[in-house]
């Protein structure tokens, strides 16, 4: 695991949980970190993952199931979820 806070941590660990092809929301995040208040600051740990790939932060999406905010570009995000999910939406 990279280094990062104590709660960083615990996020990036959350975000290992998530099973290749699903999403999960901030909310849901946030709910699995145990402060349901979290969401916001979910998404800075989210921000400062240092290994996106090994840690999946492109599997959390908008609680309306929107795209929002991925380091490498929306792009990238929803190419990756495309193609969990065994196709190549465009």
């Amino acid at each position: 695991m990279p280094e990062g806070t104590s709660f960083q941590q615990k996020v990036w660990q959350q975000l290992q949980q998530i099973p290749y092809g699903e999403t999960r929301s901030y909310q849901q995040l946030a709910e699995m970190t145990g402060d349901k208040n979290a969401s916001r600051a979910i998404g800075l740990a989210n921000n400062c993952n240092p290994i996106l790939i090994l840690i999946p932060c492109h599997r959390v999406i908008g609680a309306d199931g929107s795209l929002t905010g991925y380091a490498a570009g929306l792009a990238a995000k929803k190419l990756l979820l495309d193609l969990e999910k065994g196709g190549t939406k465009k």
